[in-house]
């Protein structure tokens, strides 16, 4: 089987950061990292509550007359990922009962066929792009704990960052970050403009790289920083 090399991986890093890359940034979606409180009745057979979305990260249930907190795996099971309630038989949650739920959404996962963030609200030139190795001592880092040094020499690690000013999306929450290459911009944007909105764009380019979370809520008196190592 063939195998491609780091050298290999490093030409095309290269080739790579030869190209204007954009840091597109986005509101995703509202529900993504909400909490909600919400009555839900338990039904079907087995009896269940299905969440007005999925995946989750945590849920509390408790009987909305008396505040008792019902414990999971023993009064009901959850399924995070489709965000699901069944009801546990023997337990204490009586049959067709209705709960008291409290929420926390998760994201949509992320998915290797991704093109575009869900909801785009603008994109800027990334400041920075360099070759890096992998350094546990070293000054930079990224999302996950990892550090990193910059090379001199083509490796197969691109270290992209960018710094959005201070009135970019400054009424948003923003949800999603993703990183283009060759983006197009619309007939008679100037070249030398950082920041694009969607109808400045003619065409995406291709996404590289999609993160979401649940929201950094945007301020006009702070500019708001990403950065990521794409690994080749």
């Amino acid at each position: 089987m063939a195998l491609l090399v780091n050298s290999g991986r490093a030409g095309l890093a290269a080739a790579l950061k030869m190209r204007t890359m954009h840091f597109a940034w986005g509101r995703g979606n509202d529900w993504w990292g909400a909490t909600e409180v919400k009555a839900a009745t338990f039904s079907g057979a087995p009896e269940q509550i299905a969440l007005d979305h999925a995946p989750i990260k945590s849920v509390s249930v408790k009987d909305p007359d008396s505040a008792q907190t019902y414990e999971a795996s023993i009064d009901y099971a959850v399924d995070f990922n489709t965000g699901v309630i069944t009801r546990i038989n023997g337990g204490s949650i009586a049959p067709g009962a209705t709960v008291q739920l409290q929420v926390v959404y998760g994201t949509t996962p992320l998915a290797a066929d991704a093109n575009a963030l869900v909801d785009e609200v603008g994109r800027r030139v990334a400041a920075t792009v360099e070759f890096v190795n992998p350094d546990p001592e070293g000054n930079i880092n990224t999302p996950g704990g990892q550090r990193w040094t910059i090379s001199t020499e083509a490796t197969r690690y691109l270290y992209v960052s960018v710094l959005f000013d201070y009135l970019e999306a400054s009424d948003e929450t923003i949800r999603e970050v993703g990183i283009f290459v060759n983006t197009e911009r619309e007939a008679g944007v100037p070249e030398g403009q950082l920041y694009l909105t969607p109808e400045e764009v003619a065409d995406p380019g291709y996404l590289l790289l999609l993160d979401r979370f649940a929201g950094k809520v945007r301020s006009p008196s702070e500019r708001q920083g990403f950065s990521y190592v794409l690994v080749i």
